[in-house]
C-alpha cells in the first residue's frame, strides 16, 4: 500500500507539472513590431558645408573666399614679368557636413590659348582627398609660374579656373 501511495503521489506530482506547463503555454502570446522606414540624403547639407575654410596668397598676390559662395577663391597674382616667376595660393577645405567626402584631384585650366605658353598652374594635390565630416583639410597650394617671357608691353592679363569635386561618403 505504501509502495502505491508513493506511486500515487510521484504520478499526481507529474500530472500537475504537465498541467502548469500547459497552462503556462496555453496562456502565453508573442508580441510582434513591423513597420517601415525611408532614408535620404541630405545634398543640401552636403553642398552647403563642404567649404573653403582658409585662403591666402604669396606676396603682391590676393587671395579671398567668397562671402556669400564659399565653395568659390578669388586668387589674383601678383605681375609675373620673369621666367620662374611665381605666385601661390594656400588654401584648407572644411567639412561641416553630416557626411564623409572624397575630393576628386584639383584640375587647373584656362579658356586663354596663350596661358599655358606663358604660365602653369600646379597644385599640390593630384590624387582624392578624403574628409571626415568636421575636418579640415591640411594647408594645399596651387602655384602659378611664368615658364616663358611676355615679349609685349601691354600687360596680358589671363584667367584660369581649378576644380575639383567633392561626393558624399557615408560618415
Amino acid at each position: 500500500m505504501k509502495k502505491s501511495k508513493n506511486n500515487f503521489i510521484k504520478l499526481s506530482v507529474l500530472v500537475a507539472i504537465v498541467l502548469v506547463g500547459v497552462a503556462y503555454a496555453a496562456i502565453t502570446t508573442n508580441l510582434t513590431v513591423s513597420g517601415s522606414t525611408s532614408v535620404k540624403g541630405n545634398s543640401s547639407n552636403f553642398s552647403n558645408n563642404v567649404i573653403f575654410a582658409s585662403a591666402t596668397a604669396s606676396s603682391g598676390s590676393t587671395a579671398s573666399i567668397d562671402t556669400t559662395d564659399k565653395h568659390i577663391i578669388t586668387f589674383t597674382t601678383a605681375e609675373l614679368k620673369a621666367v620662374n616667376d611665381e605666385a601661390t595660393l594656400t588654401y584648407t577645405i572644411k567639412n561641416e557636413s553630416n557626411y564623409g567626402a572624397s575630393i576628386s584631384a584639383v584640375t587647373c585650366s584656362s579658356n586663354d590659348t596663350s596661358f599655358s605658353t606663358y604660365v602653369t598652374a600646379t597644385p599640390s594635390r593630384s590624387t582624392t582627398l578624403t574628409l571626415a565630416k568636421g575636418a579640415t583639410s591640411s594647408a594645399e597650394t596651387v602655384k602659378i609660374k611664368m615658364i616663358k617671357t611676355y615679349a609685349q608691353t601691354t600687360v596680358k592679363s589671363m584667367t584660369f579656373t581649378c576644380t575639383m569635386t567633392a561626393t558624399a561618403t557615408g560618415a
